[in-house]
């Protein structure tokens, strides 16, 4: 169970899974890890021990989003965030990681959780120095925030688009001149996925609704994380409930909210693989994780608004218009589209301790 560390409203630092004093370290180096960014925070991750500097990586098949994100493509960039996140962190440690990525093939849903993600291996490396990035792990948080100041400079784009680089991986920005165009296809994407009872009942399953809620289960999403604010956020706090979840007087707020803050984008970032493998997801979460970690160096926050991209069948038309419009043809595939600007301090959302992810 999480330990009572997260309060709504939160916007201090990211509090880490406390130590023991006899963790081996790739246990301390995971300790940064399991604060990744996931897929509805849902943390899909279940990690086995195999030596003081070796774990292997799987999937949670109960931490998957089978409406939203039906192949499992969100839910393994996740894994590829995780597998940063731990990398950069045994920097510091004095480590390199080595990472093999799905050891034992690709998998099939029925396979999920049944063959490792990855394996990470820590190498003692004298020479190496502590990433840059580290200093940023525990200030990380995504903002749904509207964006405020001035919009990005080039120096500031050019620094995101060096960190994040990984061979497979384009990073990319949507033009100014299509950035309204896509921002109102976003917007009615989240509208698909908010007026349909299945998709949206999926957020529902991952909202936590009291400070005891986020304390017991330390995962998914809660009020001051998904947007709102001013008198939707303290009437989202009060009377939001499972019971009234589905009523317009719930949602209809919420997606007032959402438009009102992809409006106030300052950039636009885009993550693109030549292909769509199980390989690209988990390489895609780890560019985006350093694209990130290198934004908040700026005081920039990220927030992915990649519903347009989920593969179910009511977002087939408007997946296929963005994918015109910003010119991706199959087989390759637009992995993360990302808002990227300065915003009021977001809040945390919570995490679960790490011995809770650690299979025993």
């Amino acid at each position: 169970m999480s330990r009572s560390i997260y309060r709504i409203g939160d916007t201090g630092r990211r509090p880490l899974s406390d130590p023991h004093p006899d963790d081996p370290p790739i246990v301390a180096a995971l300790r940064y890890g399991v604060t990744a960014p996931s897929a509805h925070n849902t943390q899909p991750w279940r990690i086995e021990l195999v030596s003081d500097v070796e774990a292997r990586l799987f999937f949670d098949p109960n931490r998957m989003l089978p409406d939203t994100d039906p192949p499992g493509r969100q839910v393994h960039i996740s894994h590829g965030t995780l597998i940063e996140m731990t990398a950069i962190g045994a920097t510091s440690l004095g480590f390199r990681t080595e990472v093999d990525v799905l050891p034992g093939g690709a998998m099939s849903i029925p396979e999920f959780g049944t063959k490792p993600t990855a394996t990470l291996r820590l190498v003692t490396d004298p020479g190496i120095q502590v990433d840059p990035l580290f200093a940023q792990i525990l200030e990380r948080r995504s903002s749904r925030l509207a964006h405020q100041g001035p919009p990005l400079a080039e120096e500031e784009r050019a620094h995101i688009e060096r960190n994040a680089h990984f061979p497979g991986v384009e990073v990319g920005w949507i033009p100014e001149d299509q950035r309204t165009r896509v921002l109102d296809i976003a917007a009615q994407a989240m509208t698909i996925e908010a007026e349909d009872h299945d998709l949206y009942d999926e957020t529902r399953i991952w909202f936590r609704y009291s400070d005891r809620e986020i304390a017991q289960k330390g995962d998914g999403l809660h009020a001051d994380t998904v947007g709102l604010s001013g008198l939707s956020l303290a009437l989202g706090r009060r009377f939001i409930n499972d019971g009234n979840w589905h009523k317009p007087y719930n949602r209809g707020p919420y997606l007032k909210g959402f438009r009102r803050s992809v409006s106030a984008t300052t950039a636009l970032l885009t993550l693109t693989t030549a292909t769509n493998s199980m390989r690209d997801w988990i390489v895609t979460g780890r560019a985006y994780v350093r694209a990130q970690l290198s934004a908040g160096s700026f005081g920039l926050r990220f927030q992915p608004i990649s519903q347009v991209l989920q593969e179910f069948p009511q977002m087939d038309q408007l997946r296929t218009e963005m994918e015109q419009l910003i010119g991706i043809t199959a087989p390759a595939k637009l992995q993360m589209l990302v808002r990227v600007g300065r915003t009021t301090p977001p809040a945390l959302s919570p995490r679960r301790d790490l011995r809770a992810i650690i299979q025993q």
